[in-house]
């Protein structure tokens, strides 16, 4: 479990690889339906019909060490980023053991729930995903 007390969860016994999460996310975050600057990921095997790795901010507070503007703080039990006062130096998506970090136009970006109201959850048709 994570240093902080909300996160997203994702049952891999009910996540089909539907993608929609994936493009909410990018679509909430960067106003563009592209998984690839999505901050959620999912790794199907297709061949063996099940999810390999879900890419998810688990809240850990590793980040958190190593910001050398505070731009990573606490607030509302998840991590968020400030980017008016984030260098870029991107620490952050170095040291982060989940691989969480997504960088567009040289600014990290990671998951914050939406602000506590994750979309991603929303709109998951499955119920594979939730905040715990």
């Amino acid at each position: 479990m994570g240093l902080q007390s909300k996160h997203l969860r994702i049952d891999h016994k009910l996540c089909t690889d539907c993608g929609i999460c994936e493009l909410v996310c990018s679509f909430m975050k960067f106003k563009l339906f592209n998984p690839k600057i999505s901050l959620i990921k999912i790794n199907y095997n297709y061949e063996l019909g099940v999810l390999e790795r879900a890419v998810i901010c688990n809240q850990c507070g590793t980040c958190l060490k190593v910001c050398p503007t505070g731009a990573l703080h606490i607030a509302n039990g998840f991590i968020n980023l400030n980017h008016s006062i984030c260098s870029s130096c991107l620490a952050c998506v170095e040291v982060c053991p989940n691989d969480a970090f997504v960088v567009v136009d040289g600014k990290p970006y990671k998951c914050d729930l939406c602000g506590g109201s994750p979309q991603c959850v929303k709109y998951c048709t499955r119920g594979a995903l939730n905040v715990s």
